[in-house]
């Protein structure tokens, strides 16, 4: 047998591992719960919700919140369109595993964290008498298709940690494509820890191996579990997924996410992943830890808590609460790939805090144009809430009832995402302050020579900015939330009056890089000190050709963190060698201790690479 390869095959296999999707600090994710989304079957359903209401899993009433109330995937897909004119680009799914036919305490898993076969689809979320086989699936097939020929890529939300708690005596009962492969209470291939629930939530023995709530956890130190929940996602991959939410990142060892998430990660190159460490603050250095050594990012409860207080109240200090939060930002390697939210599944809705319509567009505006990737929850653009019991679990989760395009909510989310698609300053740039109080903030976001300012103001009263230094270029602006003109003047901003409870948004769109290959490159684990700065040497033109005063310069993020959009010409060598250097005000030039970095060159494309400096003592 030959074991030549051709000329094509070899770069067949180069743009496999070097070509990676369009950076996912540019995307805006929409969160939804597939059974409160929307119910696409006119027919079918009624037949199959008999059936599940027999079993006392589903409730046609829609009274009864803890029970199925009949959203299904094709429900997703009636309203893709609908999500694309939003300026949605990725959907995150509530877990599309087949769940336990059972309730406990009269709750089904609606919700999809109880799973049974982590290899099949949740029939109730097909059509009746389809296959729920993933690769047979043709509705499954059907979203995917659609989510992409729309431009939105499909977020699977999946479960490492547990599978289903004790429900009338069966517990952590899972299949493998229909055949049994574990059961807590038979035990013989030692798929699970015993060793009760966790009493202590500070205690790290307890977290990674005690049960959360019940639920059965899995023996990660068990290759045979590795590799079948590393199969399964597999199959989820091949169906198209694009990128993964992960639960439960705490519970869990750093060791084993690491396997994971490189596991993953060889499957697809350039797969994105991010995980719910539960609560987790940039001042709790366990969950950095997790954030910085698992190879995924993570959602930002930090900054969700701060925003929140800041309009709640509860805790003191107004949008110091945000600023205390974005202070940190140096601890992490990658912030601007933290997954911002404002609420969640597992929280009450804004609007079950603060009962404020305003307030609520004010909160969008910020989450929506601060660091990271934005992540909305269904049905915020409609105002969506039920405030019984304080909106807690389940209230949180309302059906979906309202698909207004023109509401005011829906418009004003649709503004700011086209912003986010059109300026790159949300996307990569760093975050300027230039004036912050309890009722009042100023910040503008930058990169290269793209710039947005925003001003919120959340009291009453109608505020009168007088501020310096403000990082956009000199020009009248108009708002493109109110249409209001904005001047700015050598930096300043003096006498301009902004209504209570208002935002105002201005964009100064720079040119972004074109070429035939953009490589974004990013590089962490060196704090800059004032007058400092990065930049990029290497062995061709675009990189100074090893010449120091003509290196590549590399925009701010935080102390920690300079990125660089680099556009290269198509002749360019097919391997490039370069260094990241750091240049002082006095024209001392520090170089990475380190021989040199290597970039093998796809023929187009754009390509987004993460690095971290290296010292002597690395």
């Amino acid at each position: 047998m030959s074991t030549a390869v051709s000329a094509q095959s070899l770069s067949d296999i180069k743009h496999s591992l070097f070509d990676s999707p369009v950076d996912f600090r540019s995307e805006i994710i929409y969160f939804l719960i597939v059974d409160r989304f929307h119910d696409g079957h006119s027919s079918g359903v009624k037949e199959g919700s008999e059936l599940e209401e027999s079993k006392g899993l589903y409730d046609k009433s829609r009274q009864d919140w803890g029970k199925y109330w009949g959203g299904n995937l094709q429900g997703i897909i009636d309203k893709i369109d609908y999500l694309k004119g939003l300026g949605v680009t990725a959907l995150w799914l509530s877990p599309l595993f087949e769940q336990v036919s059972d309730l406990q305490f009269s709750r089904a898993p609606m919700h999809g964290y109880w799973t049974r076969d982590f290899k099949r689809i949740n029939p109730r979320f097909l059509k009746v008498g389809e296959s729920n086989t993933i690769q047979e699936s043709p509705t499954m097939k059907t979203l995917v298709d659609t989510c992409h020929a729309a431009g939105i890529k499909v977020v699977l939300d999946i479960v490492c940690n547990h599978s289903s708690p004790d429900i009338n005596g069966s517990k952590g009962v899972v299949l493998d494509d229909g055949k049994p492969i574990a059961d807590f209470n038979n035990d013989s291939n030692d798929f699970y820890y015993h060793e009760g629930e966790i009493t202590d939530w500070e205690d790290e023995y307890q977290l990674v191996h005690l049960e959360m709530m019940g639920l059965a956890t899995f023996n990660e130190k068990n290759i045979n579990y590795r590799n079948y929940i590393k199969s399964a996602i597999h199959t989820w991959l091949d169906a198209g997924v694009d990128a993964l939410r992960v639960d439960t990142l705490k519970h869990m060892p750093i060791w084993f996410w690491q396997e994971f998430t490189t596991a993953m990660k060889a499957y697809k190159p350039g797969l994105f992943m991010f995980g719910e460490y539960g609560f987790s603050k940039p001042w709790e250095q366990r969950s950095v830890d997790y954030a910085n050594n698992i190879g995924m990012s993570i959602l930002d409860f930090g900054l969700c808590d701060g925003i929140r207080f800041c309009f709640s109240g509860q805790e003191p200090g107004g949008f110091g609460q945000v600023e205390r939060v974005l202070a940190y930002d140096k601890v992490y390697h990658k912030a601007n790939e933290l997954v911002t939210f404002i609420d969640n599944h597992d929280m009450p809705r804004f609007l079950s805090i603060v009962p404020d319509t305003k307030k609520l567009d004010l909160a969008l505006v910020m989450m929506l144009t601060l660091r990271g990737v934005p992540c909305l929850f269904y049905g915020t653009e409609q105002y969506l809430n039920n405030g019984t019991n304080g909106g807690q679990d389940p209230y949180n989760r309302p059906m979906m009832d309202q698909w207004d395009t023109q509401a005011h909510s829906y418009q004003l989310v649709s503004k700011l995402l086209q912003l986010r698609s059109s300026n790159q300053a949300l996307a990569f740039g760093s975050h300027n302050t230039a004036w912050v109080n309890d009722d009042f903030y100023l910040y503008t976001r930058n990169f290269r020579d793209s710039a947005v300012m925003v001003m919120v103001n959340k009291s009453e009263n109608d505020h009168v900015v007088d501020a310096e230094n403000i990082h956009m270029p000199n020009g009248v602006y108009t708002c493109l939330l109110t249409g209001f003109p904005v001047e700015i003047l050598n930096g300043c901003l003096h006498g301009y009056t902004v209504p209570g409870k208002t935002a105002l948004v201005i964009s100064a769109d720079g040119q972004p890089v074109e070429a035939p290959l953009v490589v974004v490159l990013q590089i962490n684990g060196f704090e800059t000190q004032p007058g400092q700065s990065l930049a990029i040497i290497g062995d061709c033109e675009e990189l100074g050709n090893w010449d120091h005063d003509k290196s590549y310069g590399m925009e701010f993020v935080n102390e920690n963190t300079w990125i660089a959009t680099v556009g290269f010409r198509p002749d360019q060598a097919k391997v490039i060698n370069y260094k990241f250097i750091v240049r002082s005000p006095n024209g001392e030039t520090i170089v990475e201790y380190l021989i040199n970095r290597k970039l093998i060159m796809p023929l187009k494309g754009r390509i987004a690479i993460d690095c971290y400096w290296n010292s002597a003592n690395n």
